[in-house]
């Protein structure tokens, strides 16, 4: 269950950013955003594959260092219609590292996408944010793309829990989910998700278009 004191937190933070950083969207169009982190890796074909399938358009945020160590893999995001963004260069938490050392990860990783849509878009490896990192992000124009339902998926679960816990009575308007890359279980989880939320009258975008109102 949600922290209503967490909710509230990031609520202001995305006001007080003037809204560059970003946890959920608009609450009055039924429109839910799915995120995937980590990526890319072997099962990233299958997760293209299974969401051209469902006609699903989603967000990736992808490490530098694994981009490089598949090539050509930005552009199968692409491809199938999705938003792609950095998530470090070392998926290193940033406000462990100095405003130098961040401001290298950021550029390597910028290297490693080339040139793409809503290229200062990024997500913080595990959501960290410190306040000398966050500044640092906001100064080089960063737009910091959060989550507001977290599916949990990294602890395994069978694919019905994970598609429970984003279930039509846990998603609201405006949903950001996080889902993660390389995982069987989030891959088989994907066709039960969108059917439930679909079935409850939602549309499914990228980030970006969620909060392109």
């Amino acid at each position: 269950m949600r922290s209503r004191a967490k909710e509230l937190i990031d609520r202001f933070l995305q006001r007080a950013s003037g809204g560059r950083i970003l946890y959920r969207g608009p609450a009055d169009v039924r429109r839910v955003a799915l995120t995937f982190d980590d990526g890319p890796d072997k099962l990233t074909p299958r997760y293209l594959d299974e969401l051209g399938r469902l006609g699903v358009p989603a967000t990736f945020f992808v490490v530098g260092r694994d981009v490089e160590l598949h090539p050509g893999s930005i552009s199968e995001y692409l491809r199938g219609g999705h938003q792609v963004a950095g998530h470090g260069y070392m998926h290193r938490r940033f406000p462990r590292l100095t405003p130098g050392a961040l401001r290298d990860q950021l550029a390597k990783t910028a290297r490693a996408l080339g040139p793409v849509p809503h290229e200062r878009w990024v997500r913080p490896p595990h959501g960290a944010l410190g306040p000398i990192d966050t500044a640092v992000l906001l100064a080089e124009g960063h737009t910091v793309a959060m989550w507001s339902l977290d599916s949990q998926d990294y602890d395994r679960a069978a694919p019905e829990v994970i598609a429970a816990r984003c279930g039509p009575d846990r998603v609201r308007a405006g949903e950001v989910i996080l889902f993660h890359e390389g995982q069987e279980e989030t891959l088989a989880a994907l066709p039960l998700v969108v059917e439930q939320l679909r079935g409850a009258g939602y549309e499914l975008v990228t980030m970006a278009d969620l909060f392109a109102r």
